[in-house]
């Protein structure tokens, strides 16, 4: 249905706009909204609600319609004029980067889900690009068959049996659900590159790691979203099938390699 709906599913994943603070403010205020929630009587629309697990839509659906005002008035020029071929060269170099310094993360969550040659993978990228790779503005990795992949605790929520909660559409952050909500403070506190970086009294780093690493993504799926809105008669939840489709396949897939399958 989208061109990539991982890109969508990232830039929802909002883990680089919260604060620690907010992060929890944020599911105190999804878990009140989940208890407040009530099912319609009818039979049928109940079945159709328990079906797509959104049973706040009207008003996810409100914030869906501010959070495109905003991209469209604000996110989507900027991200356009980065996008055009002359800042080629920097979005490469600052995605590798970025992607570098996200990789343990990664690699623990991958771990924690007991996929092994995900984990392999994540970890030979790792080693690899940041030694031969610059610190990671090289993707070397890639270039010998091993792409990267994204991973984070509220999938390992998912792949340990945490159910999803219910859908959720968050002011500027995208589509979410409970689950990822609570998986993304956890990690907030258990980043090993921010942890590292705060060891050193590097605070401001993070956060500029963060605004970077929104940024980026922002860059990166503004052409699917423009798709969505062009060729969808219901971009809402077109966005909702697709991110509730790609969570449900990361939880349920691993990312191989061939050239891991191979050793």
């Amino acid at each position: 249905m989208l061109a990539n709906t991982q890109l969508l599913t990232e830039w929802a994943n909002g883990r680089s706009w919260l604060t620690a603070g907010a992060r929890l403010f944020a599911a105190g205020c999804l878990l009140c909204l989940t208890a407040c929630a009530t099912l319609p009587v009818d039979p049928a629309e109940r079945a159709e609600v328990l079906k797509l697990n959104d049973p706040l839509e009207p008003s996810n659906r409100a914030v869906y319609e501010f959070n495109t005002a905003l991209w469209s008035t604000v996110v989507a020029p900027i991200s356009m004029g980065y996008n055009s071929v002359e800042f080629t060269p920097v979005r490469t170099v600052l995605g590798n980067f970025l992607v570098n310094l996200r990789e343990p993360m990664v690699f623990a969550n991958d771990l924690a889900q007991g996929k092994e040659c995900a984990a392999g993978a994540t970890l030979r990228r790792f080693m690899v690009n940041t030694t031969l790779g610059v610190g990671g503005i090289f993707d070397v990795a890639k270039r010998n068959g091993i792409e990267a992949h994204d991973n984070d605790f509220g999938l390992t929520l998912g792949v340990w049996g945490v159910p999803e909660g219910p859908y959720l559409m968050l002011p500027v952050l995208g589509p979410s659900n409970a689950r990822d909500v609570a998986g993304q403070t956890a990690e907030y506190f258990a980043d090993p590159t921010d942890l590292v970086l705060s060891n050193q009294g590097w605070d401001t780093a993070i956060y500029v790691r963060a605004g970077l690493d929104s940024f980026q993504k922002q860059a990166e799926v503004q052409p699917d979203l423009v798709k969505l809105q062009r060729t969808s008669l219901d971009s809402y939840a077109a966005l909702r099938s697709a991110y509730r489709q790609d969570q449900n396949a990361a939880i349920n897939g691993e990312y191989c390699p061939d050239v891991m399958r191979a050793q």
